[in-house]
């Protein structure tokens, strides 16, 4: 959800101060292949997930592991730009404590609770699947680099709910920046 926000604030901030959303078509990517190929791989695991993690050897976390290894490639190859340094910390935050954690983002049942998300669990024990996300169930005490785990709540009655990292929030900032920048510049000139 912090994500889709960024996204719905840049395009405001950025029409308010006579951005153009066709702007970002004149933006050149290198290796944006990877972005679909990972997003598909990735939905194949968050919407038909497996009721436990499985460990870090799992087929599943190994997907989800390359998967990501395949966006920050992405990333890296197009570091240059306006804003994709601040996502690429960001997706390697996820990506380290997800690394850590058995290729999964821990989530205590507490910050489920607090978003509004019990329900979404598919068991209550650690390392259970958490339906729709990335996400597997484990105690703030069994979760290697914790303070990079989904720990923020926006809880209801809040009208966007949602439970993010700070991975998380510096992805948000750097789509951000790089929506806003590329709205409100032209092309670019040539390289020299």
């Amino acid at each position: 959800m912090i994500l889709l926000a960024a996204v719905v604030l840049a395009f405001l901030v950025s029409l308010l101060f006579g951005g153009r959303p066709s702007r970002l078509a004149s933006v050149s990517l290198q290796w944006a292949w990877l972005v679909p190929v990972s997003l598909i791989a990735q939905a194949y695991l968050i919407y038909w997930p497996a009721p436990r993690a499985g460990g870090i050897l799992s087929s599943r976390a190994l997907v989800m592991m390359v998967s990501y290894v395949m966006l920050l490639l992405f990333l890296w190859r197009n570091r240059r730009l306006p804003g994709v340094k601040l996502i690429g910390v960001g997706l390697l935050a996820n990506f380290a404590v997800m690394v850590a954690n058995g290729g999964y983002m821990p989530i205590t049942a507490e910050m489920l609770r607090q978003g509004g998300y019990a329900h979404l669990a598919l068991d209550e024990a650690p390392g259970a699947r958490v339906r729709n996300t990335k996400d597997i169930l484990l105690p703030r005490e069994k979760t290697a680099l914790w303070w990079l785990s989904d720990i923020f709540v926006v809880p209801p009655p809040a009208p966007v709910t949602g439970v993010f990292s700070v991975g998380d929030v510096l992805v948000a900032m750097g789509v951000f920046w790089f929506l806003y920048v590329h709205m409100r510049e032209g092309p670019p000139g040539p390289l020299t």
